[in-house]
């Protein structure tokens, strides 16, 4: 069997990985010309480390990165308002949630493929299905295989040819990440932080001894640079500004923030959409990345048991619901950390810490909790 996967980013080179373990003939297409050590942080949580852990990566990537023992939101001054402690998840999966740079992670899972299987410029314009799916590229070349999975993200050029719904969704929201040379406090050396301001919030966490990351979020569509971002979010605690300040400005990357309004179909035939191509999120959650990696587990077990288009089917079937589960709430807590008016930022803070700890563990538990065949 022949599977074309069309993009080279985390979900597209876990599924390759997956596939080269079951003896399948993969290609990877990706259009970029080279491969960058690209991109700020990432959070790898309990879900993502299980299936790593299946792969055989668990230390490896541990050693990349920085593991976390609590998840805090808190008031712009740094006043805890709920907090998720990982022990419990820790002990429960036997794997920790790791917190790396994007382009190491990338890197290091290029590094594990068996065979030289990317393709570089190779930028997908068309996708036919016949008796081969044939896949057509801007260069002009045309090349026919058994199926193809396209993990080609939130703009999917297989998702606009192929499949009819493609409506996405944006809550009016800009968001920068970066990577700040500083070594923050001991007190911080395990969490990551994210605090809720009126309309804006600001999250970081340790990668390594010197290097932390960050993202800062508001309500507009104003492109800020970094003066105006120190002053947008001078009513922070202090340790915001020191984050900003010690960042190289020409690596921070600032975007619109949008989802991809839940389509009803995953796959047509021999096609198959995974990760941000089939269920793009917010980035409220930190599960983007974990929720494709997360899709690359179950795509290549049910690959590995049944023909591609019934293998297709079950993956939709048992993966739909939660990842769709993650996309709406992922819009609703954007929504929520992000209102305006103080008094009802108010009302909201004391609701998050009425939160009883059990409520919050039986929540996280669903979504870190690995699909059962």
């Amino acid at each position: 069997m022949s599977i074309a996967i069309i993009g080279a980013g985390i979900g597209g080179l876990t599924t390759a990985f997956f596939l080269e373990k079951l003896g399948v003939s993969v290609q990877i297409f990706e259009q970029a010309s080279e491969i960058k050590p690209v991109g700020a942080g990432i959070i790898l949580a309990h879900n993502a480390m299980q299936v790593f852990d299946k792969l055989g990566f668990k230390e490896a990537i541990a050693k990349l990165g920085n593991p976390l023992t609590s998840i805090n939101i808190n008031t712009d001054r740094l006043e805890i308002i709920n907090k998720i402690e990982m022990q419990y998840f820790d002990d429960k999966f036997a794997v920790n949630s790791i917190a790396i740079k994007r382009g190491v992670l990338q890197e290091f899972l290029i590094n594990q493929l068996q065979t030289d299987c990317i393709n570089l410029n190779k930028k997908v314009v068309d996708v036919k299905i016949g008796n081969n799916t044939s896949l057509f590229f801007s260069d002009g070349d045309e090349i026919e295989c058994d199926a193809v999975i396209a993990a080609d993200g939130i703009n999917s050029v297989v998702r606009h040819k192929l499949f009819k719904e493609n409506t996405i969704r944006k809550p009016n929201q800009m968001c920068w990440r970066g990577i700040s040379n500083i070594r923050l406090p001991l007190k911080f050396q395990s969490e990551l932080n994210e605090m809720w301001g009126k309309g804006s919030r600001f999250g970081f966490v340790k990668l390594s001894t010197n290097e932390v990351y960050w993202y800062g979020l508001h309500c507009s569509h104003l492109k800020l640079e970094k003066s105006d971002l120190l002053n947008y979010f001078k009513d922070y605690d202090p340790v915001v500004n020191e984050i900003i300040s010690q960042t190289n400005f020409d690596k921070v990357f600032n975007s619109e923030i949008f989802d991809l309004k839940p389509i009803s179909s995953w796959f047509n035939n021999t096609v198959c959409l995974l990760g941000d191509a089939a269920h793009a999120t917010t980035p409220n959650m930190g599960q983007g990345a974990c929720q494709a990696i997360e899709d690359a587990y179950v795509i290549s077990h049910y690959i590995s048991k049944h023909p591609i288009n019934i293998a297709f089917s079950k993956y939709e079937r048992l993966r739909k619901s939660k990842a769709e589960m993650i996309v709406n709430l992922s819009w609703k807590l954007g929504a929520l950390s992000q209102i305006q008016t103080p008094v009802i930022s108010a009302i909201r803070n004391f609701a998050m810490r009425s939160i009883p700890a059990k409520y919050n563990r039986r929540q996280s538990e669903k979504i870190y909790k690995l699909a059962e065949f």
